[in-house]
């Protein structure tokens, strides 16, 4: 597994597609902690918000970074399609720790808030910028050629879900009136909620923790749909 996941890293790196996510990332940092000093909870829903989608975009470039006849001949060294996407998930979710601990950490470094953050601000920062990225890591794979073959329906269908969750967190009172459609929706308006704490705020309510918890259980359900469809889409070959 090991040398499978340095092989898809390496590859990933020689592709060069993580440029453009990487520079907006790096410049939505630049810009939101120009200005001094910044509330620190509302500045890290924001840069969770653009970590959200922009993990979208890392997820699928990692998936097609491959081109189809070499994907085959990787799969056959994996020993099968589940080990090869179980190491592409993996860097997913490697590449989201660091983005959400560069994010936590960048504006400390710089001093970019009007207090000195507290453990509780950067265990808060930390949750929320890497279940978002984990769950728009879950959210996409569905919508990569491991599922849909039409190229331009994965970047709509993407950038879809995203959206549509963005929406539903912020529709949230309205949607509540439906049954079940709050379930159903992606759990982004929990992240949101959380962060819309006060600055002030000096101990994570319980609740809080499973709230982010649910997120990741999301998260993992969606990535389990993932493999069964993968694999039923296999079988039918």
């Amino acid at each position: 597994m090991l040398s499978l996941l340095r092989y898809q890293f390496i590859n990933y790196l020689r592709t060069f597609q993580y440029v453009p996510p990487f520079s907006i990332f790096v410049l939505c940092l630049v810009i939101n902690y120009t200005f001094v000093p910044n509330p620190i909870l509302d500045s890290y829903s924001f840069t969770a918000i653009i970590l959200f989608f922009l993990m979208g975009w890392f997820t699928v470039t990692l998936f097609h970074a491959e081109d189809e006849e070499q994907k085959v001949i990787t799969t056959l060294h994996a020993k099968g399609r589940t080990q090869y996407n179980l190491a592409i998930f993996s860097i997913c979710g490697l590449l989201a720790l660091g983005l959400s601990l560069i994010s936590v950490l960048y504006p400390i470094l710089i001093g970019a808030f009007g207090e000195t953050p507290r453990l509780i601000h950067l265990l808060l920062g930390f949750l929320s910028h890497f279940s978002l990225a984990i769950l728009a890591i879950a959210l996409s794979a569905i919508f990569t050629r491991e599922l849909i073959k039409n190229k331009h329906n994965t970047w709509w269908g993407v950038l879809g879900i995203l959206l549509i969750s963005v929406v539903g967190a912020t529709l949230h009172d309205t949607i509540s009136q439906v049954k079940g459609l709050t379930w159903l929706l992606p759990p982004v308006r929990l992240s949101l909620e959380m962060m819309d704490s006060e600055d002030s705020i000096k101990a994570i309510p319980s609740i809080f923790y499973w709230q982010f918890a649910w997120i990741f259980i999301y998260a993992c359900l969606v990535i389990m749909l993932f493999f069964l469809l993968a694999n039923r889409k296999l079988l039918r070959r």
